[in-house]
């Protein structure tokens, strides 16, 4: 009777993990948890403002050049944020609102390549990608990553469905105005286009009767076409932007491979931190035994899939020691839909081996891991979700609004000057009034240009100074910033009379300081 239950047990729990109420069910917990940091009352931060910046001060044909503030991004995304904010109006949620649209669809298109190639097993893509903190973070901000996560799944899928049968007409046209579409979204679409056109051709190799030239030239010819034309119109003047270049160096493949060989250490932690949100050793080896492992079984299960997973990361390899892309930070996030489908592969493979030892023991390890894993990335993303605090400098501007006088004089910290400029309009700050630090070219001019600034300064009666995004400071704690910059405004004979802090070192803070004789 006892086996009997056991057996039972075991078949009940792999008809549940089967079910579309499970599936579905963490679909919505994800884009829930996306909608709840979403609707969170955060103002844009350093980033975010200096791209809101450019996309309201700019036309179409502008935003097409080089941006201001240092930023870069897809000319497609940034239409499509000048459309959000010419008809919502200039506000966080409207600047926001395609990175959450993009946050939403990721998760569907993963589910649907998940329910044609991964059967049950796809459940942990599914999840893992619904609950991914960076995933949900970045569907809350006005930066493109959430977009380019969302395009790599759309192609997966598109390659997917193209993979799964004979191609017809419909699928040659799907795949080619999708990736045609894709290029001017997301600048990281290309390296899984590359990747897709490979394997087509391969298969086409391999396979005489799989697919006609003349499609595979429709593909290839409508996806160059439509580079090449936001080449000219965009990416060229990313490309030779040497600011930009000169600060990611340190994050392209060293050249030879074997001259930085730390580099590949930093940069498997940054793919760590971006995929789980846990750059420790556990799921360092889990991830070194689990996507090769499933990169293996999908090879055996389907070549083409398993290519489709793959040869993404090997392209952007190249691309990055080419220099054309940075391998660091959030420039991996488009690769973790990948990385999570190769563990539902992988998880697959493990309970096929299982299996084979025990029909038993390999539903026991697949549920298990698949309980692990949703716990575990689950707990963080909750977490961070609803109790992380975020800098809000609105507060800080309506206490300057209300309680200045007409001759006072506002001081913006350099780092703050996005996000000032951004909000200046808003509460209606007088300009002439102000004076916006300037960074320079490292951290040491930083300083003094600071100290410069606040020394100009003395004998005035009252001088505001705002702080945002504070700058590390030299041999200090990270709650001990603010009182570093500070300091050299009491050093020229500064009271503090009045403020608006945020409690934290790196929030948004307002000081106003009498420093008359």
């Amino acid at each position: 009777m006892a086996n009997l239950d056991y057996k039972q047990t075991i078949l009940s729990a792999k008809k549940f993990f089967t079910t579309k109420l499970l599936w579905w069910s963490v679909i919505f917990i994800g884009i829930y948890l996306r909608m709840a940091l979403f609707w969170r009352p955060r103002s844009l931060w350093g980033d975010e403002a200096s791209l809101a910046l450019n996309i309201v001060s700019k036309n179409f044909s502008e935003l097409a050049r080089l941006l201001d503030f240092e930023q870069a991004a897809p000319v497609g995304f940034l239409y499509i944020e000048k459309l959000f904010s010419i008809t919502l109006g200039n506000h966080e949620y409207a600047m926001r609102m395609f990175p959450l649209v993009a946050g939403i669809l990721g998760i569907y298109f993963i589910y649907r390549f998940a329910k044609l190639e991964s059967d049950s097993f796809g459940l942990l893509a599914v999840l893992m990608t619904a609950f991914s903190w960076w995933l949900i973070h970045y569907a809350a901000e006005l930066k493109q990553y959430s977009s380019d996560g969302m395009i790599t799944a759309f192609l997966v899928f598109l390659a997917g469905t193209f993979f799964s049968h004979k191609p017809t007409k419909r699928d040659v046209v799907l795949l080619s105005a999708g990736g045609a579409i894709a290029i001017w979204i997301s600048h990281p679409s290309v390296f899984t286009l590359a990747s897709i056109g490979l394997i087509i051709f391969i298969e086409k190799i391999l396979d005489r009767e799989y697919i006609s030239w003349q499609w595979v030239f429709a593909i290839g010819l409508t996806w160059l076409f439509s580079f090449g034309l936001e080449y000219i119109l965009s990416l060229q003047h990313i490309i030779a932007d040497g600011y930009m270049l000169g600060y990611w160096k340190g994050a392209f493949v060293p050249t030879p491979p074997w001259t930085n060989k730390d580099w590949y250490g930093r940069t498997f932690l940054y793919f760590l931190d971006m995929t789980y949100h846990r750059p420790d050793n556990v799921m360092a080896i889990l991830t070194l035994l689990f996507l090769p492992f499933g990169a293996v079984a999908a090879f055996i299960r389907n070549r083409k899939i398993a290519l489709l997973l793959v040869l993404p990361f090997i392209v952007t390899y190249i691309a990055s020691a080419l220099h054309r892309y940075p391998l660091r930070g959030r420039f991996l996030l488009f690769l973790t839909p990948l990385a999570y489908l190769l563990w539902a592969e992988g998880l697959r493979g493990l309970h096929k081996l299982l299996s084979k030892l025990h029909k038993n023991i390999g539903a026991i390890v697949a549920i298990g891991i698949t309980l692990w894993v949703a716990f575990q990335f689950f707990s963080i993303s909750s977490t961070k979700t609803f109790n992380d605090r975020r800098t809000d400098v609105r507060p800080v501007f309506e206490h300057f609004a209300e309680n200045k006088q007409p001759d006072d004089i506002l001081y913006v910290f350099a780092r703050t000057k996005s996000v000032f400029l951004y909000y200046a309009p808003i509460y209606q700050i007088d300009m002439e009034k102000v004076i916006i630090g300037e960074y320079g070219s490292g951290k040491r001019e930083f300083i003094q240009n600071y100290q410069d600034d606040i020394a100009s300064l003395a004998g005035e009666n009252r001088i505001w100074v705002l702080l945002t995004e504070v700058a590390d400071c030299p041999n200090c704690q990270p709650e001990d910033t603010q009182s570093f910059f500070l300091g050299f405004v009491e050093e020229n004979g500064g009271v503090l009379i009045d403020s608006a802090i945020d409690n934290r070192s790196s929030g948004a803070n307002i000081y106003l300081f009498d420093m008359s004789p």
